[in-house]
């Protein structure tokens, strides 16, 4: 075998070789120290693609989610102002089954009239002044779309401008909103029956027969609404409960929107889970396979180290020679 001074092969082979293996730990050090297989996109080109885009789709589908649940809090609120004017509607209808008692005087009646005018104007005052972020949701004006899902379009949207299916008879944006004269406006449509029809018996108790214009716009206004004689509560007493079930009506579309939201933070929570799994199995690293790998080239940069030292003696055997 020749011996060569001024180029020394197996020394040039056991640098590179340790270089090999000396940038193999660094690979080993960067990703036992991050967690993450791919810390560069010369690690995995095409993984890191595609981890990218997993990651981008669960963050939108997580804020889809957070948006989802402020849709729910909206819903929430918006039920709760409207139980609350349901409730005030229920006393309504007490207070007119007792103003229709004969038993009272007409001063009992002129008494029970100021907490059906105080009801009445707080209905009108709830429907007028409660807010959602700074929002009226309740005055007839306001609809919304919520951003549900991680892309474009993924919505969920709903409106208080009317009640029911059609938006265009059971509109609620030109009279009010939830005032008591704009429940009033729909809930003949809402309940199939007109208020002509509800109380065409009262002619029967009070003498007055029901005329054409006595209906449910021209009855139920925080203004002029009456218990004060029992014509007047009978009325109110026949119609109470179709402004009601206007009321709940809405209430349930609300409910119907809200358990959506949920359905949807479940369905995405469920998806998200399963996509950061994906993105696991790409990204992170095998701390098992990456401590054995470290191990491995930690021996082999040991081994190449001393075979160096070992080369790099080699050229002085030509001196043995000259002597």
């Amino acid at each position: 075998m020749a011996l060569y001074v001024n180029t020394n092969i197996s020394s040039l082979f056991s640098q590179r070789k340790m270089a090999g293996a000396i940038n193999e730990m660094d690979v080993s050090f960067k990703r036992l120290s991050t967690g993450i297989r791919i810390n560069s996109a010369v690690d995995d080109v095409a993984g890191l693609q595609i981890v990218n885009r997993l990651a981008s789709q669960v963050l939108g589908l997580n804020q889809g989610n957070r948006n989802a649940n402020d849709g729910i809090s909206l819903t929430q609120s918006i039920e709760g102002a409207m139980e609350e004017v349901s409730t005030m509607l229920r006393r309504v209808r007490t207070l007119a089954s007792q103003a229709s008692n004969g038993t009272n005087s007409g001063s009992d009646r002129l008494a029970l009239q100021e907490e059906v005018r105080a009801l009445s104007a707080e209905v009108n005052r709830i429907a007028t002044d409660t807010t959602f972020a700074k929002s009226k949701i309740l005055d007839g004006s306001f609809s919304t779309t919520i951003q549900v899902g991680s892309d474009a379009m993924q919505v969920v949207s709903f409106n208080m401008k009317s009640v029911g299916g059609s938006a265009a008879v059971n509109s609620l944006t030109v009279n009010g909103g939830f005032t008591l004269s704009g429940i009033a406006s729909v809930a003949s449509e809402i309940n199939n029956q007109g208020l002509t029809s509800l109380a065409a018996g009262i002619s029967n108790i009070s003498g007055v027969a029901i005329g054409v214009n006595d209906d449910f716009a021209t009855k139920f206004r925080a203004s002029s609404i009456s218990i004060s004689s029992t014509t007047n509560a009978q009325f109110v007493l026949a119609g109470v409960d179709s402004l009601i079930a206007v009321v709940n009506k809405k209430r349930a579309e609300l409910g119907a929107v809200q358990n959506r939201f949920q359905s949807t933070v479940r369905n995405q929570s469920n998806t998200s889970e399963n996509l950061s799994a994906a993105k696991s199995r790409i990204q992170d690293a095998d701390f098992a396979a990456e401590t054995a790998k470290l191990t491995k080239f930690q021996i082999l940069q040991q081994a190449s180290s001393s075979i160096l030292l070992q080369a790099n003696q080699r050229p002085q055997l030509a001196l043995s020679l000259l002597n």
